[in-house]
């Protein structure tokens, strides 16, 4: 049986998979808490981590150190960064960079894993695979944004991508990022979060739940 962890920010986001894992048992772990279950065939542990690189890095490094997994799964809602790329539409990661702070000027993009990725475009074939840049803090700023596409080339923007890539190839493990977006490039604001959060929330979980039985089935 495939073991899969899964690592998501927000509690709204959680639930949406959360409702969608059969047999849960909670488990605490050195402080931090997870759901085991199961879907489809897979073995799954959720960790809620929080917002934000520093939280994703810890919550990464917990899954991966204490359970294991054959693979690790960030997904969550996102911000779209370029025209193309709208409200709804869903993106798999191939790689995520930083998009703010000093590491924004000094470090390169780290890639999620390149067969993952091609296995989730095919089962989702409506999506969008392409870099995502991971911020500090969300960028309202149209022009910011485009500097941003310009320099790095990424079509979305989310809060913790690019730490659990980096956590997920330093220990090993291969790294799937699916992202629905919530907003686009437009200047944006908490007030696209609340009008189209749940929404993306909810698809990027059925979404979730479609690749991990996927790659169940495909053994």
């Amino acid at each position: 049986m495939k073991k899969i962890a899964v690592l998501v920010a927000m509690g709204m986001e959680a639930a949406k998979l959360i409702a969608r894992i059969e047999g849960i048992q909670h488990e605490k772990v050195a402080g931090k808490k997870f759901i085991c279950g199961k879907i489809g065939q897979a073995q799954v542990v959720l960790h809620i981590c929080g917002m934000g690189m520093r939280k994703a890095t810890a919550g990464a490094k917990a899954l991966i150190e204490n359970y294991q997994p054959d693979i690790l799964v960030n997904y969550g809602v996102s911000g779209g960064l370029t025209p193309g790329i709208k409200v709804g539409d869903t993106v798999v990661v191939t790689s995520s960079c930083p998009a703010s702070g000093k590491a924004y000027r000094t470090e390169s993009a780290a890639p999620t894993d390149e067969a993952l990725a091609a296995f989730a475009a095919q089962v989702l074939p409506d999506a969008t695979k392409g870099p995502a840049a991971t911020s500090l803090g969300i960028i309202v700023n149209k022009k910011r944004k485009a500097r941003l596409v310009a320099k790095t080339g990424a079509v979305c923007i989310d809060m913790e991508s690019c730490a659990a890539a980096k956590t997920a190839r330093a220990l090993g493990t291969p790294l799937l990022v699916i992202r629905c977006m919530s907003d686009t490039v437009e200047p944006t604001s908490l007030l696209h979060f609340f009008k189209n959060g749940d929404m993306a929330a909810e698809k990027v979980a059925a979404e979730t739940e479609m690749v991990i039985k996927a790659l169940c089935e495909r053994e």
